[in-house]
């Protein structure tokens, strides 16, 4: 028998018994062509296939969970999606926001509009409100439920009740979050549908790809952005798409119209709304917030800056100037980043006196 003192300690694992992480093998062009792959099944005619990630992203208080609802049961039941032909398909939607009393109410009331009557098959849900945690934990188990059950698309919403502790605006912890929808997606072969929001700022300023708060991997991660920018008649949305499998469709204008939007073919889609007020003011802080730890190229700087506060490069490069002359910021190994600021104290009669008190 080996004593405590005879203990014998397991001899450490090289790195040549560490498991190793597999990747594909690599193939020839030939071989590859050789073998016809079929492209995944259309649900929503020019804007939407399965096997893949999709983002809505809009301003808030536009109808974004009615409009995901609207969709789910016009892909499950096989109607026509704003006059787009649609492939009927199991559906799954998973509530993290709305209380079961809420969710039934709207489904009801959308049903009803589109006189669908009260038995509709193809849709399943899972009600999660009280179970929003970090992506990391939920994933595995909801696409353990989702094993054998064939759904032609799932939507998650709203997205970040599984962000747990994670920064929309880091792109690393961004980009691993989005890794979780993508498995999701592929492991399920649906097409998973998200809401996103809007940045701050006039939407109509950018491009439909750069609207989007947060890091810029939502925009560079989703197979297809679908925006709803306000336009300038009230409860109207232009809506305008950036796709990998499809052709950019026209933008198009849909109208609020309880429960549901509807298609307003009369309304300019070129007409969106403008800010209303005096022309926005910049002050340096908001360049200096977006700087961090490992320091932004100037072209990162100038991008994030407009992502994040609107900023035009003309006001940009006026703004960096002052920070530059106030030495807030120094360039190092062409990246830009902030002095922290030094707090001096220099002691005064009073304190001198009570300091000597104190040590006596």
């Amino acid at each position: 028998m080996i004593g405590v003192s005879q203990a014998v300690e397991a001899p450490p694992i090289s790195d040549d018994d560490a498991p190793r992480f597999k990747l594909p093998p690599i193939v020839a062009l030939t071989d590859f062509l050789s073998v016809p792959i079929e492209l995944p099944e259309v649900l929503v005619a020019d804007l939407i296939r399965k096997d893949s990630v999709i983002m809505f992203t809009s301003g808030s208080k536009s109808y974004k969970t009615w409009m995901l609802l609207h969709l789910a049961l016009c892909v499950s039941q096989g109607e026509p999606w704003f006059g787009r032909t649609v492939t009927k398909g199991r559906v799954l939607f998973l509530n993290f926001e709305l209380s079961p009393a809420e969710l039934q109410s709207r489904l009801k009331a959308i049903a009803m509009t589109m006189s669908l009557g009260d038995d509709i098959t193809n849709f399943d849900i899972c009600n999660l409100r009280g179970h929003a945690t970090d992506i990391a934990k939920l994933m595995p188990e909801i696409i353990k439920q989702c094993e054998g059950q064939s759904y032609a698309m799932i939507i998650p919403d709203p997205i970040y009740c599984m962000m747990g502790e994670r920064n929309e605006n880091a792109a690393n912890e961004m980009a691993d979050f989005l890794n979780h929808v993508s498995v999701l997606s592929e492991k399920t072969s649906a097409a998973v549908i998200y809401t996103h929001h809007f940045a701050k700022g006039n939407a109509a300023k950018k491009e439909p790809i750069d609207r989007a708060s947060g890091s810029g991997v939502f925009a560079r991660h989703a197979d297809a952005i679908i925006a709803l920018t306000p336009h300038k008649e009230d409860n109207a949305f232009v809506v305008e798409a950036e796709l990998r499998s499809f052709k950019r469709p026209a933008p198009f204008v849909i109208r609020w119209s309880y429960p549901t939007m509807e298609l307003a073919g009369e309304l300019d889609p070129t007409q969106l709304k403008k800010r209303a007020g005096r022309t926005r003011m910049f002050d340096v802080q908001q360049i200096l917030d977006c700087l961090t730890e490992e320091g932004l190229t100037a072209g990162e700087w100038k991008a994030a800056a407009k992502s994040k506060h609107d900023v035009s490069a003309t006001t940009f490069y006026e703004l960096r100037a002052k920070v530059v002359a106030d030495r807030q910021v120094e360039e190092r190994d062409k990246k830009w980043f902030r002095i922290p600021t030094v707090v001096s104290f220099k002691p005064t009669a009073h304190t001198e006196n009570r300091n000597e008190g104190d040590a006596a």
